[in-house]
């Protein structure tokens, strides 16, 4: 079984290595050079084949899954709650998102405004942390795992962990460049993931 995780764990390091290859500015702009006007439709070509990739993966995760690691059936039972509360959280948050982003955009349907720069957005659940998406989305990892916890679901969750991380740094690079100072202010004001318990 030891393979079938390491298996689990280099697939995932392959998506999330072609998800992070077709995000590079340098790839962009060459497949814009080929594609021309069509480049419009990248984002959308791009979210489908990040889809379509995922299917399998998870589907190998669901095959591979062995008995729960907790074997206490009442721990078990309160690790699924808990579980159950995390993941409904991330999706609230998620939810809570996508009031302060373009729906289209994130999705990568075209917009007569879809090369123009936004202004920083900092309403809503933004003023609270800068990066609700990806905090919805560790929500949701560790609940599926508190929900299941298997070796398997650890191996993925523990992969989206990482790679949410290692994203943000990235993220935050283009958006200094992009916005500077005022995203500097911003930066300090607002936690990055987890919100402030009280305001100073």
């Amino acid at each position: 079984m030891v393979v079938s995780y390491l298996i689990l764990a280099g697939l995932w390091l392959v998506y999330f290595g072609l998800h992070s290859f077709l995000a590079l500015a340098k790839v962009k702009k060459q497949v814009q050079g080929w594609l021309g006007q069509s480049y419009r439709y990248y984002r959308l070509g791009y979210n489908i084949i990040a889809v379509i990739t995922l299917i399998p993966i998870l589907l190998y995760n669901s095959i591979i899954s062995s008995e729960p690691l907790v074997a206490d059936v009442r721990v078990r039972d309160m690790l699924q709650l808990f579980g159950l509360v995390l993941a409904s959280y991330g999706v609230i948050v998620i939810h809570l998102s996508f009031k302060q982003f373009s729906k289209r955009e994130f999705l990568g349907v075209p917009t007569p405004a879809a090369n123009q720069v936004e202004p920083l957005q900092t309403d809503g659940v933004l003023r609270y942390v800068r990066h609700p998406l990806y905090a919805g989305t560790i929500l949701i990892a560790l609940g599926l795992w508190c929900f299941s916890p298997t070796i398997a679901n650890l191996v993925t969750a523990l992969a989206w962990i990482a790679y949410i991380l290692i994203g943000i740094q990235l993220e935050e690079k283009k958006l200094l460049k992009l916005y500077g100072n005022e995203y500097q202010t911003y930066r300090q004001q607002v936690p990055m993931l987890i919100p402030r318990l009280r305001s100073r």
